[in-house]
């Protein structure tokens, strides 16, 4: 649209102009006058045919449509940009307060049924108890997912608090809590390389690998359960579960995971497992939970700048991968 193609074109001279003087015998210039009134003529190579005046026209015309057209597409947008925050605004608000006030009826509904059995399981057949145990449990669960919902609504409203932290800190202090839960469980965690510093936020990313790695013992039958938590460098050799290599990208951020020898996870859940409150089983199998975990950690990893996701073979186990922005100190927003 912008530009011509060349057209050949041949141009008269009076003479020519490449020779305007003449060297005598001596080596010296003359000038001299033209000994012919022949033409002379030249061929015009890499030039266009002149732009015409209409259309030079229809060229400024043409922009100032685009243009019209990008401003108001850029009006459009930003007005949806402010609806949108506002709208996000509402439904954080909305969030809190459902939960609050959802809480509430909950924990009395709680109460009540326990002191119900203290007082009158005697007065009960054990149908009866047995009923009542389970609106106990029915209710401390709504009560943990009001909680997980809660905390995801939180999740995008904190603001980060990005430092530097020695993520070797921060997988040890994770494993020293949860040690406390597994109690008498074998777990074998295996680093082959110490992890790097990143710059990020230590909360999130605590809960992150809380998260990750939790999961990898929960959801694992085998004796001993087996870990393995580590990262690749941009530019080394990456091998899948799989067994598939590449090599990442020189530019590419670090790829951090944690396998384990677990459950692993069916093909055609793969896409399923990130969603709030989706749960693979039953809510008393592999120690119960409210499905938020996964959906938190895919959260945290998103305001981080980084991706998430997992290779799974069912039945031998499972890699989740994930990458934090390469982030520097100052830095408004992430670089990818």
């Amino acid at each position: 649209m912008w530009f011509r193609p060349e057209v050949l074109q041949s141009v008269n001279w009076a003479g020519n102009p490449n020779k305007p003087v003449e060297v005598d015998q001596n080596g010296d210039h003359h000038l001299s006058p033209r000994q012919s009134f022949a033409k002379w003529q030249e061929t015009v190579k890499l030039t266009s045919l002149p732009w015409k005046a209409c259309e030079i026209e229809a060229a400024l015309e043409l922009r100032s449509t685009i243009v019209g057209v990008i401003l108001k597409k850029a009006d459009e947008l930003a007005k949806i940009n402010i609806e949108l925050a506002r709208s996000n605004s509402e439904l954080d608000a909305f969030a809190y307060i459902a939960s609050h006030d959802l809480k509430e009826p909950l924990r009395g509904i709680h109460n009540y049924s326990s002191f119900l059995i203290e007082d009158y399981a005697h007065l009960l057949n054990e149908d009866g108890v047995s009923k009542l145990q389970t609106l106990v449990r029915l209710t401390r669960r709504m009560e943990d997912l009001i909680d997980s919902l809660l905390h995801f609504s939180r999740l995008g409203r904190i603001e980060l608090l990005l430092k530097n932290n020695d993520l070797n800190e921060v997988v040890n202090g994770v494993i020293d809590i949860l040690r406390i839960n597994w109690k008498t469980i074998p777990v074998e965690i295996n680093r082959p390389q110490p992890l790097p510093e990143a710059l990020c936020d230590r909360i999130q990313i605590n809960e992150l690998f809380s998260n990750l790695i939790s999961n990898s013992v929960k959801y694992n039958e085998r004796e001993p359960r087996q870990l393995e938590i580590g990262y690749y460098q941009p530019g080394e050799l990456f091998t899948d579960l799989q067994g598939h290599t590449q090599v990442l990208a020189p530019d590419a951020p670090r790829v951090y995971y944690i396998k384990d020898n677990g459950i692993g996870i069916k093909e055609r859940h793969l896409d399923k497992i990130f969603r709030i409150f989706k749960r693979l089983h039953g809510p008393a199998k592999y120690g119960g939970g409210t499905g938020a975990g996964l959906t938190i950690a895919k959260k945290i990893v998103e305001r981080h700048g980084g991706t998430i996701w997992v290779e799974s073979i069912y039945g031998e186990g499972s890699v989740f991968y994930f990458t934090l922005a390469s982030w520097r100190q100052g830095d408004e927003r992430p670089i990818i």
